[in-house]
């Protein structure tokens, strides 16, 4: 036990130590922090005048002819109000003197106006958008619903008296449903979900990839051969395995607490912006479970990769091999996260689903996403865990013996044959 902490110690100091850790580290905070600062740093731009398509300065150009100019219905109906939702905020009016095509191409590729509408009445229109900003394309939605509303307005305006009353409130009839969520919003579940199986996939990935350099460079340092006499390899692949999941562990509570300080100092933005962000952050499958399932998840996840990524790159003598030889643990990490994916869309059986959620190897990823979308219970989860720990019990074993048997070979690159017949022997 005792050789395995100043294994874990080591691995871990020198983990935190490095330049590249400390960068890393600080350039996430600063970017998450950023991040939740969105809503107030776009408020102080507009609030200063600043930013062409932040929405509040954007003007909009109105080009009115033909019956929208003679009846006061469409001539009246253009206020800055019904802008709302475009992107803009102010309505430039150029009926009078209206620009032709060429020149209104011009204003809006200069930047003048955020979009234009030219506008005779009925029911169509000519939109103008610039090539150059996308966020303008999201006032097409809002300009049609209004257009469509004042063209039946109009056109109920037209009608008879005693008919006027009656095609109002046929035209306001509108399906309201009742929405009965049955284990949560399906789209909260899967935007929790999404997040994180990607934050599992990436941190699980990524650290496991360090291990893999660890012991490629150490396989093939000359200590490595009196060490390996004196430690034994079990003790020695634990230790470095759990010292980089600390340090890995370590990172990740960093980021996220920058980013619960983050959305903390600005929750009162995020409430004003109506952003459905802050929905998910207050979700009911949000908490403290899910974080404790997480951490639990990731830890199990990451050792039972990092130990079979070892356990492969064990077998080379050189640090740019690994890339090659650890293949299938990233294959398997890959078919791991399609599965999740297809977990979040139900695009899949739930029985064969929840079947290959037991197999190790998919159990951190397609559990956690069975969890978020309400199909995998406490028991279920537990289960996951066991099995996942018992896996990592074998291939850290195996993975010790194949690491010994790569440095009693040093220099030369094991052979599936030699590794199998040493394992064997063992």
């Amino acid at each position: 036990m005792k050789n395995i902490l100043n294994v874990l110690r080591f691995e871990y100091k020198g983990f935190v130590s490095t330049k590249s850790f400390r960068i890393v580290t600080i350039i996430f905070v600063v970017a998450i922090i950023l991040i939740a600062s969105v809503p107030q740093i776009l408020g102080s731009l507009q609030a200063a005048g600043i930013g062409q398509g932040l929405g509040r300065d954007n003007k909009a150009a109105l080009i009115l002819s033909g019956n929208a100019l003679t009846n006061s219905i469409y001539k009246n109906a253009f206020t800055n109000d019904m802008l709302e939702g475009t992107g803009a905020s102010t309505w430039v009016n150029l009926s009078e003197n209206p620009p032709d095509d060429q020149a209104l191409a011009s204003a809006i590729s200069n930047g003048d106006y955020f979009f234009a509408l030219r506008y005779a009445g009925g029911t169509t229109f000519d939109i103008y958008l610039p090539g150059n900003n996308m966020m303008a394309s999201g006032a097409i939605g809002p300009i049609q619903a209004f257009i469509t509303n004042l063209a039946r307005e109009a056109a109920i305006a037209d009608l008879p008296a005693n008919e006027q009353e009656a095609a109002q409130n046929i035209v306001a009839l509108k399906a309201e449903p009742t929405v009965n969520n049955i284990g949560g919003s399906a789209e909260s579940n899967y935007w929790i979900g999404y997040v994180l199986i990607m934050f599992l996939f990436y941190v699980i990935m990524g650290y496991s990839n360090y291990v893999s350099s660890s012991v490629v460079t150490e396989k093939t340092s000359k200590a490595m051969e009196l060490l390996i006499t004196s430690v034994k390899p079990i003790h020695l692949m634990v230790g470095k395995v759990v010292g980089v999941g600390l340090a890995a562990l370590t990172q990740v509570a960093i980021i996220v607490c920058a980013f619960a300080v983050g959305i903390a100092a600005n929750i009162g933005y995020w409430a004003e912006s109506g952003s459905a962000f802050l929905d998910l952050t207050q979700g009911e499958n949000v908490g403290a479970s899910i974080a404790f399932i997480v951490i639990i998840y990731f830890f199990l996840g990451f050792f039972l990769y990092a130990f079979l990524v070892a356990a492969f790159a064990s077998t080379v003598t050189k640090p740019e091999e690994a890339a090659t030889v650890i293949t299938l643990p990233m294959v398997l990490m890959m078919a791991s996260l399609l599965l999740g994916f297809v977990t979040l869309f139900g695009a899949l059986n739930k029985t064969v689903v929840a079947g290959l959620s037991y197999v190790p190897f998919f159990t951190p990823i397609t559990m956690m996403a069975r969890y978020t979308v309400g199909d995998a219970g406490t028991s279920q989860l537990i289960l996951g865990a066991v099995i996942m720990a018992v896996a990592i019990v074998f291939i850290a074993i195996l993975a010790a013996k194949i690491f010994r048997i790569g440095v009693m070979l040093l220099g030369v690159k094991a052979t599936p044959k030699q590794i199998i017949k040493a394992l064997r022997n063992s």
